[in-house]
């Protein structure tokens, strides 16, 4: 999918409030992702197309706030 500098901006926006909604940081993310910081932090930087498995964790984080879950109802 090509997306306009618009499209992509939103993607970077809703990145930042899964973030916020989760408590999570980029040192989090890194211990998750098994990536280093600095690889999450250069990944994600607003400049450059989000990485797709950032969109995926979007676009569940969405999905599990509109269908009313709470992060602590996943299990493992």
């Amino acid at each position: 999918m090509i997306m306009n500098k618009k499209q992509e901006g939103s993607w970077h926006v809703r990145f930042r409030s899964m973030k916020k909604g989760m408590g999570f940081t980029n040192v989090h993310i890194a211990r998750i992702t098994g990536n280093s910081y600095d690889s999450i932090k250069s990944a994600t930087q607003p400049k450059l197309s989000l990485p797709r498995w950032a969109r995926l964790s979007v676009v569940i984080y969405e999905t599990l706030i509109k269908d009313n879950s709470k992060p602590e109802d996943i299990k493992d």
